[in-house]
């Protein structure tokens, strides 16, 4: 979506939207994280959460953890009622230069092989497919590791 078409805007999420978060992570995955692991992440120093909201709405979100030179994902979640308006490409996009001045080089995740939405989107944003793990979600279905590297800030390396 081209900028200034969206009325979505970019913003740290707090403590008090992790019940929305957790409800949306019932609804979009076959493997949610329940609340008390999304405060326990939430909670880490190098964790952020980021979304999109609508009034009090949660759109969209995004969490991911900084380790060293790694943004990896926590979840990618686009509400299913604002679907196929671009957000859940847009915020990862967005949030680069956050993971960048945490001191991250990449982002790191892993996308269930039969997502093929998650892989679409994530494919016309620059991510790649690195490699295939076995077995790797609880009911034994593959994934696909997937990274971006971040592009580095305006004259820096």
């Amino acid at each position: 979506m081209p900028p200034g078409r969206s009325p979505f805007l970019l913003t740290a999420l707090t403590a008090s939207h992790l019940p929305m978060i957790a409800a949306l992570e019932e609804v979009v995955f076959p493997e949610p994280m329940s609340l008390n692991a999304l405060r326990e992440v939430y909670e880490r120093p190098n964790a952020r959460f980021v979304g999109y909201l609508d009034g009090e709405a949660v759109a969209a979100y995004f969490g991911f953890e900084v380790t060293g030179p790694t943004a990896h994902v926590v979840a990618n979640v686009t509400n299913p009622a604002y679907r196929r308006r671009g957000l859940g490409g847009r915020i990862l996009s967005e949030a680069e230069p956050l993971a960048r001045s945490l001191g991250a080089r990449w982002y790191l995740g892993e996308v269930r092989l039969s997502n093929i939405a998650q892989r679409r989107v994530l494919s016309r944003i620059g991510w790649r497919e690195v490699a295939v793990c076995p077995a790797f979600f609880g009911n034994g279905e593959d994934a696909y590791i997937v990274m971006k590297i971040l592009p580095s800030p305006a004259g820096g390396r």
